[in-house]
Order: C-alpha cells, then structure tokens, then sequence
C-alpha cells in the first residue's frame, strides 16, 4: 500500500493490488456514470416540463431518471465497500483518465458547433428561438458527455489513489484486503500482491 514503492515501481507492472483497484474503479465508474444520466433525465424532463409547460416530460423522464440514480447510488455504495471480483477478465474501453476525457469532450463540441455551424441556414444566426434550443441541446450533450464519460474516466483514473485512501481509512475494508491476501494465490506464478 505504500506510495513511495508504488512510484519507484514501473506503472504497469502487475500486481494483485492494482488488478483490485482496476476492477473497483471501474465498476464505481460505471455506476457514478448511471447516476449521472440518471440526474441528467431528471434535469431534461424538468426543463421540458417548464419550457412546455407541462407535467408529462417531468414524469416521463424524472421517474426513470429518479430510479436510475437511486439504484445507481446503492451499487456504487456496495461496489466502494466490498473487493470486486477480479476472476473474469473487463474490458475498459474508454479515456483513462480525466485529460484524455476532456479533450474527447472538447473534440465532440467542436465537431457538433462545426456541423451546426456548416449546416444551419443565414437565417438561423437572427433566431433567438433557434440559438436557445441550439445552447439548451449543447448544454445537454455536455452534461451527458461529462456524466457518461469523463466522471468515470476521473474515477478509473484515480483508483489506485482511491483504494488506498479507503484501506487507510477503513478498517473494515483493510481486514478485507489482509483476508484477500491470506487466501490470495498467484495464477500466473510472478504475480505479486503489491504494490499500488
């Protein structure tokens, strides 16, 4: 668990340490993203509601959303307190990081203000009705970016900092990782269980 080891150790060497805080980061990222969307859904379908003046978009969108969040948020609370399992192999596609997940959001607004740009008529640049539903679907597409990219990006990006916070501070979730490294056996043979 020591930073100092963990720095003068190559970055991507293995260790059972790592493999843990790889799978825990991505298995909060996944649900922090849900709970993102979920709050996303929620602020879309009162918005509608408002701009429509209307309880249907509220309900249509804000129920699921609603849930969505409150299911998220219990799997991401269980998935924090417990060892993830680590005995089938995740794919983790995706930036790694919250850098690369800025610079993808920054590509997909220039590529869709460029497309809107080239594509809108002369006309549409006077409309105010035009340009607010224009800034109201890019302040959506930000927050869904944001929510579905790059939070869990942050997360996976900062798993190893993560995990060693929760054994420093948590007694319970340390006693998890001395049981995991009493019963712990090497698959490959050269594995290690440290460091982070």
């Amino acid at each position: 668990m020591s930073s100092d080891l963990s720095r003068i150790s190559p970055e991507n060497a293995p260790s059972r340490l790592r493999e843990i805080a790889g799978a825990r980061g991505a298995y909060m990222g996944a649900w922090a993203a849900g709970i993102g969307v979920g709050a996303e859904l929620i602020l879309l379908g009162v918005f509608l509601g408002l701009w429509l003046d209307a309880l249907a978009p509220v309900l249509a969108l804000g129920i699921p959303g609603a849930a969505l969040v409150v299911l998220c948020r219990v799997f991401y609370a269980r998935v924090r307190d417990r060892l993830p399992s680590t005995s089938r192999p995740m794919s983790r596609r995706g930036p790694g990081g919250p850098r690369p997940a800025l610079s993808f959001l920054g590509f997909i607004l220039f590529v869709f203000i460029a497309v809107f740009a080239l594509t809108a008529e002369p006309g549409t640049w006077q409309d105010s009705s035009r340009l607010f539903t224009l800034a109201v679907v890019l302040v959506f597409v930000i927050g869904l970016i944001v929510a579905a990219i790059v939070v869990p990006a942050t997360i996976m990006g900062r798993a190893r900092e993560s995990l060693r916070r929760k054994a420093e501070g948590d007694a319970r979730f340390r006693a998890l990782l001395e049981e995991d490294l009493a019963t712990w056996h090497d698959p490959v043979g050269s594995a290690t269980y440290g460091p982070l």
